[in-house]
């Protein structure tokens, strides 16, 4: 899952490492200098905004924004929700968020601007009940944290019986 803004980013990261040669093209020695650190953060900005999204896999969401990659454990996940900020003055930013660890932790790379502020828009819905969907099938298959199967609590609640009893 990414947001349209990823090309918007591409581009300008594109641009910026594009005008770094430029600017120093014949110029005095800090020409190189400077084109090259426009070379550096524009070739940065493009790659990073390639890659940003969300990736949902088996055991977490990674979460790949500009600036940092993380992982949230589907384990730790406790629910999904749209998130407001406000951003400037007209505008809000509504992505999708994820309740974990005792934490709110907003998908920001998914966020979108809206001038309204109480209508959550269609593709954050989607991703939300994407999100919903993906967390409902790990619950299903996961024995740490979702459906366990009563053999295999049977199973613990003999080992931990035992154990207790020979500490004794």
């Amino acid at each position: 899952m990414h947001t349209r803004w990823r090309w918007v980013l591409f581009g300008l990261g594109a641009a910026v490492a594009a005008a770094g040669p430029v600017a120093a093209a014949g110029g005095p020695w800090y020409g190189y200098l400077f084109g090259g650190l426009w070379f550096l953060m524009g070739a940065t900005v493009a790659w990073r905004s390639f890659k940003m999204g969300t990736k949902l896999t088996p055991d977490a969401i990674e979460s790949t924004s500009l600036d940092h990659t993380s992982a949230i454990q589907w384990c730790d996940v406790k629910a999904v929700e749209p998130d407001r900020r406000r951003s400037l003055i007209v505008f809000h930013t509504i992505a999708p968020a994820v309740h974990a660890a005792g934490k709110k932790r907003p998908l920001t790379e998914l966020s979108l601007l809206s001038v309204k502020k109480d209508v959550v828009p269609e593709r954050t819905l989607k991703q939300i009940a994407e999100l919903q969907q993906a967390l409902a099938q790990h619950r299903e298959t996961c024995t740490a944290c979702g459906a366990r199967p009563k053999a295999q609590k049977q199973a613990r609640l003999w080992t931990r019986l035992r154990r207790a009893i020979s500490r004794k």
